[in-house]
């Protein structure tokens, strides 16, 4: 299988360039993930891109000298007592505590702190009924069209964040956001579909065939056997914070190395991603391997 795609590209940043097909570890600040912390100075030896939620990002005392993806934080509303407010021209997410999550306020932030942002979105998870899924689905494009407007200058490279739940609302989302001049589209949801490899693959042909020229995300996949699918169907990057999740279960290999076993697996597990995207190659100015990129 060819998993070099047609529409490779290099987004060029203030902070470095992003060469596509790539992955984008997730990551996060504060003290809640020791883990995460322990692994972030060896991030830029393996990866050309951070991924950073919003609501962890907030946490961030020092910006890392590397291009970052900010997200939205949109999954703030599945949180318990978390509210839907339609203000009109955009919507946000009221908190069980009523803090409002708007898509300006991400925005800004993001034109502060990011390279690249996401537009705040509604997450329509399986099962949901289709009256709440057409409403989700349009306020959070709704959200994308106000936020390309506010992005002044083009600072921000903004990413429209597409939310759907079958192959036809996904390329109405998509054809919206190409007629839009968006340069990315990132596709959310696919966490709690991750199971149903098949809908993950038509969902980004789908988009891909709608948006052509538009740089296409997936949200939350670090499926090592899935992602040269996703490539082939027209899928740029990814993020996923599966090479630290995935560290316990290579912790019984790497103490038996004598390095640190939380640290060394994920940067195994990292590098092993890194592998597949590259197709085996290495990717230019990357530490292919954990063991050279703790030396």
């Amino acid at each position: 299988m060819n998993i070099y795609p047609k529409h490779n590209r290099v987004l060029q940043t203030a902070h470095g360039a992003i060469r596509f097909p790539t992955f984008m570890p997730v990551t996060t600040f504060g003290d809640k993930y020791p883990l995460d912390k322990m692994v972030q100075p060896y991030l830029k030896r393996t990866s050309q891109c951070l991924m950073v939620s919003h609501f962890y990002a907030q946490s961030m005392k020092k910006r890392p000298n590397m291009p970052i993806f900010i997200d939205s934080g949109g999954f703030a509303g599945l949180f318990e007592g978390a509210e839907i407010i339609d203000h009109g021209e955009y919507a946000c997410i009221k908190t069980r505590e009523g803090a409002e999550i708007s898509p300006l306020d991400v925005l800004h932030f993001q034109i502060q702190h990011a390279d690249i942002g996401a537009t705040l979105d509604f997450i329509i998870p399986p099962g949901l009924d289709r009256c709440e899924c057409e409403r989700r689905k349009a306020l959070t494009v709704r959200n994308a069209l106000y936020a390309q407007k506010h992005n002044i200058a083009g600072r921000l490279v903004l990413f429209a964040s597409l939310q759907c739940w079958e192959e036809k609302s996904a390329r109405e989302c998509a054809a919206i956001y190409a007629g839009a001049g968006f340069e990315g589209i990132a596709i959310g949801g696919m966490v709690p579909r991750a199971r149903d490899r098949e809908y993950i693959k038509n969902t980004v042909r789908a988009v891909r065939e709608e948006a052509p020229d538009c740089i296409i995300h997936v949200f939350g996949c670090g499926n090592v056997e899935l992602i040269p699918e996703l490539i082939e169907a027209g899928a740029d990057s990814f993020d996923s914070s599966s090479y630290v999740r995935g560290a316990a279960d290579m912790r019984k290999s790497a103490e038996s190395s004598g390095l640190h076993s939380g640290l060394y697996a994920a940067l195994d597990q990292l590098c092993r991603i890194n592998a597949v995207i590259s197709g085996g190659e290495a990717v230019s100015g990357l530490i292919p391997n954990a063991r050279l990129c703790m030396a």
